[in-house]
């Protein structure tokens, strides 16, 4: 039976809409019909197009499989989502990711990143915030996260993400004792082999949550990290901000968090979309790929990976 690790049905019922949440999940389609934002929350609203401005000078914009589609430009070629900036611990949220990008204030705390091998990694906006969009594993001396793959249900009615839905080379695996780490990509485990390794031997470290309408991202125990680091977790404070693109910045031991709503609107579009055939020359001139020596079994990218068409 598939672990399944993160689940959100919306059922039709007598003509109109019940949510019932289980697990974090957040449709990654900026068109969806239904908002899982409380109006309560919704009191400051953005437009979508918002990612659209901000980001086109941090990378292309291209459309890709029937989805409009950021493609981070000048990374290193073994770059991945989720490894340069750290994590902080707050009350509110539990684990926050706290980038070093430039556009990681949209990037990881809304939407999803997948991979395909033509155009490298790629994000799809999506309108919910949430303190980080990962899955969680772990053993005794490895922890282990990976980016939640856009992967939606046709119908828009359930959407599901599964262990055997995360490609193997999507996991982030860090020393244990190297969590709390001010830049995490220093401790980040980059040989195929031994990645392999701990990976396959992971387990489930458990769910992430929703409560009151909010993700909540307390799978890794924090008296477990304070053990293994030696160290005191000392949670951050919390900022309202009204300015999306100020969410997940860290300053004086205080994170900023936009729990307004990031509005979907269809009309809107990029000021300029990105010829997919020059991504995809760049992409081929790559050195290494994360998928060179991934297990073929499980999962594969063009299932999983990429927005639905």
């Amino acid at each position: 039976m598939k672990r399944v690790l993160a689940q959100n049905a919306v059922r039709l019922m007598l003509g109109g809409v019940t949510a019932c949440l289980l697990t974090v999940v957040d449709i990654p389609n900026p068109i969806a019909p239904f908002s899982l934002v409380s109006q309560a929350r919704a009191a400051t609203e953005v437009s979508i197009s918002t990612f659209y401005e901000d980001l086109s000078s941090h990378g292309d914009w291209v459309s890709y499989h029937g989805a409009t589609v950021f493609v981070p430009v000048d990374v290193p070629d073994d770059w991945r989502p989720y490894t340069l900036g750290h994590w902080v611990y707050t009350e509110e949220y539990g684990w926050l990711w706290v980038s070093d990008e430039p556009f990681g204030w949209a990037t990881y705390h809304y939407g999803r990143w997948g991979y395909a091998d033509d155009i490298g990694w790629y994000w799809v906006p999506g309108t919910r915030w949430a303190p980080a969009w990962v899955t969680w594993r772990r053993d005794r001396e490895h922890i282990i996260w990976a980016p939640l793959p856009p992967r939606r249900d046709p119908d828009l009615i359930s959407i599901e993400v599964t262990f055997d839905t995360t490609p193997d080379y999507y996991w982030v695996v860090v020393p244990s004792r190297e969590f709390l780490a001010a830049d995490v990509s220093v401790a980040v485990i980059r040989d195929r082999s031994e990645f392999v390794r701990i990976v396959e031997a992971a387990q489930p470290a458990g769910d992430v949550t929703i409560q009151n309408n909010v993700v909540i991202n307390k799978v890794i125990d924090v008296d477990v990290i304070e053990k293994e680091t030696d160290q005191n977790v000392t949670a951050v404070k919390v900022s309202k901000t009204d300015a999306p693109e100020q969410s997940g910045k860290l300053e004086n031991d205080t994170v900023a968090v936009f729990e307004g709503e990031v509005k979907a609107d269809p009309k809107a579009k990029p000021a300029k979309l990105k010829d997919i055939e020059q991504v995809k020359q760049v992409q081929a001139g790559r050195k290494s790929k994360p998928t060179e020596g991934a297990r073929a079994d499980g999962a594969e990218p063009e299932e999983t990976a990429k927005p639905e068409q």
